[in-house]
């Protein structure tokens, strides 16, 4: 019998209809994603103001500018400040609420839809809604504070360098809670009950369930939603410059309204397009990071 050859060329020809099935996505991400990031590396290294030819060349002084800023770096902070408190509490609080529902409570139904009713509102919506909130004389929350003899805690939210970022902080993880319990919530569902059963005919406790069981099983889950905290977080603009615009004095300026600020009130698109390239290299280090810290967890069990 003779062997059938399987040549370069041959292999090609097999795989044509694979490239053809790909090649409408490759595209796409060459229009939305590859050209852009091209052209962005362009511009970052341009004095350009958004109008006319790409003529005034100064290489990596753009990058250097940035980087000698200290509003970059106060943005940047604000930034890390937001993943970190958002992964803590949100995430957390998702997993306890979630744990409720998994364990079962009279109206269910209703509570596993009303929670997860904030995630569904826009940003815009949310933060135009949450700035009436804090509002120093019609917001709710000064006049509850004044209804229950706590005047002296009563401010302006918004408006003060201490409260403000926190105020946003609050805001944001009221709308990413339902998100995270909503991911517990299903891979809850899905963890196999032998494992309870069998642990409950051993005698373990329910916190023992829990810490030795449930939390274990739930560990990627954890670490996927971490990594969508951070990413998500980085891009975070529209609640931020709807409720502060970055202020006061910066107090509450995130990398994506610094950015903002940068192209549209100063026009100086060469620096913001720098700070863009800059904070998109330190997500693409965070995934690689994170994906390595994963694998090296995966082999390590």
């Amino acid at each position: 019998m003779v062997k059938p050859k399987h040549g370069f060329w041959s292999q090609i020809r097999e795989s044509v209809p694979a490239y053809l099935l790909v090649l409408p996505t490759f595209a796409v991400f060459c229009v939305f994603l590859y050209i852009p990031f091209v052209k962005a590396l362009r511009i970052s290294t341009f004095k350009f103001n958004g109008i006319g030819d790409l003529t005034d060349y100064v290489g990596f002084a753009n990058y250097w500018r940035v980087l000698q800023d200290e509003k970059f770096y106060s943005a940047f902070w604000n930034t890390f400040k937001l993943i970190g408190v958002d992964s803590l509490f949100s995430i957390g609080t998702g997993f306890l609420l979630a744990f409720v529902l998994y364990k079962g409570i009279k109206l269910k139904r209703f509570f596993n839809t009303a929670l997860f009713i904030p995630y569904l509102i826009s940003m815009v919506v949310i933060g135009s809604i949450w700035r009436i909130i804090y509002d120093p004389t019609i917001g709710p929350l000064n006049q509850f504070l004044e209804a229950i003899g706590l005047a002296e805690w009563a401010q302006p939210w918004l408006s003060n360098e201490h409260t403000a970022l926190p105020a946003i902080m609050l805001t944001w993880i009221w709308h990413t809670i339902p998100f995270n319990m909503l991911i517990i919530y299903a891979n809850l569902m899905t963890m196999p009950g032998d494992f309870l059963e069998a642990a409950e005919m051993d005698g373990a406790t329910p916190l023992q369930k829990l810490r030795y069981i449930i939390l274990p099983y739930l560990l990627p889950t954890f670490g996927t939603l971490l990594l969508l905290t951070v990413t998500t977080d980085l891009k975070a603009f529209d609640m931020v410059w709807v409720m502060t615009q970055g202020g006061p004095g910066g107090a509450s300026e995130v990398i994506t309204s610094y950015v903002y600020r940068k192209a549209f009130s100063t026009q100086d698109f060469g620096t913001a397009t720098a700070a863009s390239v800059i904070m998109m290299l330190v997500m693409v280090t965070i995934m690689i990071v994170a994906q390595l810290a994963g694998r090296m967890g995966g082999k390590g069990r």
